[in-house]
């Protein structure tokens, strides 16, 4: 293979993405939305809670993160990934161990989610994309397809692992299982590892970052302030708001919608665990893709797969290929969501200022994600069935991601870096 090859990127860095990628199974950002579902129906039977009081403790997880992302992204950005995410993830597997402490106290179980979430916070997505973003350049979008995926591991193993757990013991063994995979897996893969990119960077880079910016071009590294006056951030920000409140409902509520169309606890798991597979196999080839095609469009074309599986869950009686391809419409479109989101901020910021720009798109999903599970959760106690919700998310879904197609191509000065890394060396010379 040649050294100029974009292929060198892996061989260079497969070992730091692999270690990235267990970094995400285990990362606080990803287990809470594939096992709220699971935990959801056995909680209300041992303490009377509601649905929608269950789910509002990822509403609290959320909230919490978001009012830390602006510190993890300017931390993330002036100090490197390798710390925030391995002392994030040793924190995460701690923080699971006290949710399943709680007792019947309901503020007491919001509280532990927001402890949780606090030990847990270095290890997010905007340190792990900067990570992957930092080690890759010409297969950017795969790399990020394949860290990504690690949601999809998370789903497919997850629930099922912590459903069998609750159906033999007991709920809190379902959070001390998960508790100890993330310590005995998740943080010996990531301290031995996970290493940040080499800090000098490419001759050819340097001088093309140290050249002179052109008459009306604002400075690349110009942090919060720079998104703020960004029309492709709000572009951005309103898109993936709008696509995020029908993933993330959609997603806490697959069991429990599966269990009341009458499917055994374990088997909608299962069934549940088919999403994770799809959501690889979104991410993967939305990575792979976005190397190649127009971002923008592609991405809208798979959120609207979303709007699909929230068409076939509205149906009276859910056969098992129905339950199927839901998985997929809904696995394919959340897993092209977060490939396509910090491509998209990698691409419009410079790299110097992307933990910042993603900490701020972050809050904004933050929000949105917060409120989607407990207005599921809400609809479905007052109104007996998720319909109204699975209605308006499947218009979301297909309207928001349409805002998408307003921005532009790739930015000329993006291109001509490409071109100049495929160039051969012996060319420029």
């Amino acid at each position: 293979m040649s050294p100029d090859s974009p292929w060198s990127e892996f061989r260079r860095g497969w070992r730091p993405l692999g270690a990235a990628l267990i970094g995400k199974v285990f990362s606080f950002g990803t287990v809470p939305i594939y096992v709220v579902g699971v935990f959801t129906i056995p909680l209300g039977e041992a303490f009377g809670w509601s649905r929608a009081e269950v789910a509002l403790s990822f509403a609290v997880a959320t909230m919490t993160a978001a009012s830390l992302a602006p510190l993890i992204g300017w931390l993330c950005d002036r100090y490197g990934a390798r710390v925030l995410v391995v002392w994030g993830t040793a924190g995460y597997g701690l923080g699971m161990a006290i949710i399943g402490t709680s007792s019947g106290w309901l503020p007491r179980y919001y509280a532990s989610w927001s402890l949780a979430t606090i030990f847990g916070i270095g290890a997010s997505s905007i340190a792990l994309t900067r990570f992957v973003v930092g080690w890759f350049e010409r297969k950017r979008g795969l790399a990020l397809g394949v860290l990504l995926s690690g949601s999809g591991l998370t789903a497919l193993f997850i629930p099922p692992f912590a459903a069998a757990l609750i159906e033999n013991f007991n709920w809190r063994a379902g959070y001390f299982g998960i508790s100890a995979v993330i310590l005995l897996v998740g943080f010996p893969v990531l301290f031995l590892g996970f290493k940040d990119a080499p800090r000098k960077r490419p001759e050819r880079l340097l001088k093309e970052d140290q050249a002179p910016a052109r008459a009306g071009q604002a400075q690349p590294s110009a942090g919060f302030r720079l998104a703020l006056r960004s029309r492709a951030f709000w572009i951005m920000a309103i898109a993936f708001c709008g696509a995020t409140f029908g993933l993330a409902g959609l997603i806490s509520s697959f069991a429990p919608i599966l269990e009341d169309s009458g499917y055994a606890r374990e088997q909608a798991a299962a069934l549940f665990g088919l999403v994770g597979l799809f959501i690889i196999a979104g991410r993967l080839g939305a990575g792979y893709l976005l190397d190649y095609l127009w971002a923008p469009g592609l991405i809208f074309v798979a959120l609207a797969f979303g709007a699909a599986a929230c068409g076939l869950l509205l149906l009276p009686e859910l056969a098992v290929w129905m339950v199927v391809c839901a998985a997929f419409f809904l696995g394919v479109s959340a897993g092209a969501k977060f490939a396509a989101l910090p491509y998209l901020i990698a691409r419009e910021f410079d790299l110097a200022s992307y933990g910042r720009a993603y900490s701020l798109i972050m809050i904004c999903q933050a929000f949105v994600t917060a409120a989607s599970p407990a207005i599921f959760g809400l609809n479905f106690d007052l109104q007996g069935s998720y319909l109204q919700v699975l209605l308006l998310s499947m218009a979301l879904l297909v309207l928001g991601p349409a805002l998408l197609l307003f921005l532009g191509r790739e930015k000329a000065d993006s291109q001509e870096r490409r071109i100049g890394a495929e160039r051969p060396l012996s060319a420029k010379s």
